[in-house]
């Protein structure tokens, strides 16, 4: 359930989704609605599939490359797969309730790369309100979901290889360290620190006013995962122009 007012993330998804049709392009590169709706359902069967199959003592199933997991279903019709996505989200979801509701602190290896099931309850939920911004860009419903801060301190513990692994073999000076604070009125600063080749994420008090970028909650989790806000003052940078445009390549999202 969400942690603050408002919609489940996958209510909103699946709202927003009703008024877009398939071929839509979204800001996921190369993706159109149909690919990003192949990308979540196959997600979610994968997770249902995990949970279900330790739950009844069978051998617990990979998860799967997404190069292997997505493509049978990019195959199918939109009707068919757009509830193929309702039914995969609604069985992932009573199986991670199933899960909690034995331990709320579980965790079992063979599952979602051996996280607490608890942790995949927030991917998942961070995976419906991103890629639902990527299908409708601001609005507020999106401002609301985004600014969640269990999303973002998801992805700061748990996720930095992962939103770095595009970005770092492109970094344009890999031998000069960079630090820069996305900071939030009344939040922690979020530090992005680069050096010796690699990335590091981290939430601390707001401190000092050299390389920091002013923005808010939503924008800076949109921008973590290489995305940019759809209305561009939403975020105020003290950045020379070459950390800047470094930041960018090193946040690329994915």
């Amino acid at each position: 359930m969400p942690d603050q007012t408002g919609p489940r993330e996958a209510d909103a998804f699946f709202e927003t989704l009703d008024s877009t049709p398939p071929d839509a392009v979204t800001a996921c590169l190369g993706w159109t609605t149909h690919e990003m709706i192949a990308h979540i359902a196959s997600g979610a069967d994968a997770f249902a599939d995990q949970i279900e199959a330790h739950l009844d003592g069978r051998p617990v199933p990979e998860f799967g490359a997404w190069e292997v997991r997505e493509p049978p279903y990019r195959e199918l019709s939109d009707a068919v797969l757009r509830r193929r996505l309702v039914a995969s989200e609604q069985r992932m979801s009573a199986a991670f309730e199933t899960m909690l509701a034995a331990d709320a602190a579980a965790a079992v290896a063979d599952i979602g790369w051996g996280l607490p099931i608890a942790e995949l309850v927030t991917h998942m939920r961070q995976e419906f309100a991103i890629h639902r911004w990527d299908m409708i860009g601001d609005d507020e419903i999106g401002h609301t979901l985004l600014s969640r801060p269990v999303l973002l301190d998801h992805s700061v513990r748990l996720l930095s290889d992962s939103l770095f692994r595009l970005g770092l073999p492109r970094d344009p000076s890999p031998q000069t360290p960079l630090t820069v604070r996305l900071r939030c009125a009344g939040e922690p600063d979020l530090v992005v620190d680069v050096r010796d080749g690699a990335g590091t994420l981290a939430l601390a008090d707001p401190a000092g006013a050299d390389h920091v970028i002013e923005t808010d909650a939503a924008a800076r989790l949109l921008i973590l995962w290489g995305r940019r806000p759809t209305d561009p003052r939403r975020v105020r940078s003290a950045l020379p122009p070459d950390d800047l445009a470094r930041l960018q390549t090193l946040l690329a999202g994915y």
